[in-house]
């Protein structure tokens, strides 16, 4: 065979290898490891919201526990677009039933030390399947009924409101929080992520008597990143804004919230939760707060975890809030 026929017979071959590696990594995709499908981060403490911070810490050897129960549907969805061109939302998590436990102690009334372990009790939908590589056992790519998820450990300073000789009446309140999640949770299962992920956050809250006002504003920062589809979960930004009105001595509280988180890459995905609550004190030392809360949410991109409804149901245990009720 003449040397010019091998010759193209061999840029033949090595053109239909690079057409083939490019079509294949036009066609892989994330799976979805490490992307959780629960966004909403709750921590231990008092506080006067039903999920949001208020500056408030643990007194000093004090111990303060709680529990946080939710349902929410719709939360993880993506758009699959066939050979066609034709595109369908398939919901990877339809819906789940969660639980957070959490503790946290005070120190030298300057700090407090908290823990969280959070679960899935119940969950479905159709998972990654729809991602999966040609031949590939679906079995590990189905969404598993229930999961546990990242171990998340927090430390909160209060720089501002711990000194008020009226503690109803202490007014404006400073408070910085750093939690932490380690990778202990069921990553394919989109309860857990992928390494690390630290998350400050600034306290501002005001309190007097009937009234408390709160703002939260954070951020997620990851040590790994996730993809799901085409979409990849990086670097978050997060914010919180709540009121609370308290009645009938203390005992009754009304609460609205508002939370949002925004992808830091391209700013592009954003979505926002509101939610409103009612909170009950059944005890005279008023340490011990009950809340139902509910919502819905708005946004734009996918890939967000923000639920189409949610449902909370939270108890929290938190001594040293047994001041006596003032009066304007």
């Amino acid at each position: 065979m003449a040397p010019k026929a091998w010759i193209l017979r061999l840029l033949l071959v090595l053109t239909a290898l690079s057409l083939s590696s490019v079509v294949n990594a036009q066609q892989v995709v994330g799976d979805g490891k490490g992307v959780d499908s629960q966004l909403l981060w709750v921590s231990p403490g008092p506080s006067n919201f039903p999920t949001l911070q208020s500056s408030d810490i643990v007194g000093h050897k004090g111990v303060a526990f709680g529990a946080l129960f939710g349902h929410y549907r719709k939360p993880l969805a993506v758009e699959v677009t066939d050979a066609t061109g034709v595109g369908e939302i398939m919901w990877v998590v339809d819906h789940a039933t969660t639980a957070d436990f959490m503790w946290a102690f005070g120190i030298k009334d300057l700090f407090q030390l908290g823990i969280l372990l959070p679960v899935v009790i119940d969950q479905d939908g159709v998972g990654a399947t729809p991602f999966m590589p040609l031949g590939a056992d679906d079995s590990t790519y189905k969404l598993a009924g229930s999961a546990l998820r990242d171990l998340r450990f927090d430390i909160k300073t209060r720089f501002v409101g711990g000194g008020a000789e009226i503690p109803d009446r202490r007014n404006f309140g400073l408070a910085l929080d750093v939690a932490m999640s380690i990778p202990t949770g069921d990553e394919l299962n989109f309860a857990g992520e992928n390494g690390l992920v630290i998350a400050p956050n600034a306290i501002f809250d005001f309190h007097r008597c009937k009234f408390s006002a709160a703002l939260n504003i954070g951020a997620r920062l990851r040590t790994e990143k996730a993809r799901l589809a085409n979409l990849t979960v990086g670097h978050q930004g997060v914010a919180g804004l709540g009121v609370t009105g308290h009645y009938l001595d203390r005992r009754l509280l009304l609460s609205a919230e508002g939370t949002t988180v925004v992808e830091f890459d391209g700013f592009d995905r954003v979505g926002f939760e509101y939610r409103g609550g009612v909170g009950y004190v059944p005890d005279e030392a008023k340490a011990v707060t009950i809340w139902l809360s509910g919502g819905s949410s708005v946004g734009t991109g996918d890939l967000l975890a923000t639920p189409q409804m949610r449902f909370l149901l939270g108890l929290t245990y938190a001594p040293g809030a047994e001041e006596e009720a003032y009066e304007f």
